[in-house]
């Protein structure tokens, strides 16, 4: 009998203690992820790494006073430029003014029409150039501009293949104007898995300095405004692995970009190239104790002679680091943020204005 007392205590005090760990890890951190009602977003490192301090929730809102075209939206109306891209076109970071086209419409009085890569595919924003090219699409609406964006580390292996420039093949279209919400993200019980990978993922943090595919570094400034985040930086593994420091394969790049500069220069339209710097190779100067490679894309394209614009987005955002500037990047987030779309807009006056 007194065994079984024992036991049954042991039990019960096991459960409490089960019942209270999970109740204090939901309560003070991981309920700020995947408990939120408030319809505000957070990012994509801040999800997967469980770093709650690094949380910089925020709501979709847009300020600006002239936005940028979606396929809805368009009926046939003069634009001036479309816009191809990844997930730094189409708003994946959420919060204030997400789309970076937004900030160029309104600088400089574009018309901008932008075309949603489907989700199924169609991340190769060349291709679909040259399939509006082929298809007598670009001939018809006649835009001013084509910009081309990609993030960094997916430049190489969109950019360096051998292109058929009699690509003609229909993708199946363009969806509809996106909006960012929480739905994705499960909302979770107070007794869940993520209360454990909480600290599952800080001692990996501690130890290793990486957990699953999320670096946690430690700068040498202040860069990011949550309070006990201010110095330390998420970036993804994927950074790291898109590292690909032969000049040969910048000249790629570079020699593919000019060949469809020249083909869209016989419809009078000007190709801009909107390379979206990683994360890590802009935060890279200021991380501490860096055993990491440093990534030479920029500075292997700089010198190429060039038939499009290439917008400089490491030399331009760098510049705004050194002057102590916070959240250019959202500190939980592989996406930059609306200040460096502004920012990134008004470098761009030298294209714009001279054709005004």
């Amino acid at each position: 009998m007194e065994k079984y007392k024992k036991f049954v205590f042991a039990f019960f005090g096991f459960f409490a203690l089960f019942i209270l760990y999970h109740t204090i890890i939901w309560n003070l951190y991981t309920s700020q992820i995947f408990g939120r009602d408030d319809d505000e977003y957070v990012g994509d490192l801040g999800r997967t790494s469980y770093q709650v301090k690094s949380l910089y929730p925020r709501k979709l809102e847009y300020t600006l006073p002239k936005l940028h075209l979606s396929r809805s939206d368009y009926h046939g109306q003069k634009i001036d430029m479309i816009t191809m891209g990844d997930s730094f076109s189409n708003a994946d970071t959420g919060g204030k003014n997400p789309y970076y086209q937004d900030y160029l419409a309104s600088d400089y009085n574009l018309s901008i029409l932008n075309l949603r890569r489907e989700p199924q595919g169609w991340y190769n924003s060349y291709y679909l150039t040259l399939y509006l090219y082929n298809s007598g699409w670009l001939q018809k609406h006649k835009p001013k501009y084509v910009l081309l964006q990609s993030v960094g580390r997916f430049i190489y292996s969109r950019y360096t293949q051998k292109f058929d420039f009699n690509f003609n093949q229909k993708p199946e279209y363009l969806i509809e104007k996106f909006k960012r919400k929480n739905s994705y993200l499960p909302h979770l019980l107070l007794i869940n898995t993520a209360n454990y990978k909480y600290y599952t993922s800080k001692l990996y943090f501690k130890f290793k300095g990486i957990y699953k595919s999320i670096y946690l570094l430690d700068l040498n400034t202040s860069l990011f405004s949550p309070k006990e985040f201010t110095n330390r930086l998420l970036i993804t593994k994927e950074d790291i692995q898109g590292i690909h420091n032969e000049l040969s394969q910048a000249k790629l790049v570079n020699d593919n970009l000019n060949k469809l500069a020249k083909l869209l220069k016989k419809l009078d339209i000007k190709l801009i190239f909107l390379p979206a710097i990683d994360k890590y190779d802009l935060y890279e100067p200021f991380i501490m104790n860096n055993k990491l490679p440093k990534n030479d894309f920029f500075t292997n394209m700089r010198p190429l002679h060039k038939e499009y614009y290439f917008i400089d987005t490491k030399k331009i955002l760098q510049a705004e680091l050194k002057k102590g500037d916070v959240d250019i990047f959202y500190p939980d987030d592989t996406h930059w943020s609306f200040k460096a779309s502004a920012i990134i807009s008004k470098h761009m006056d030298y294209i714009f204005k001279k054709d005004q």
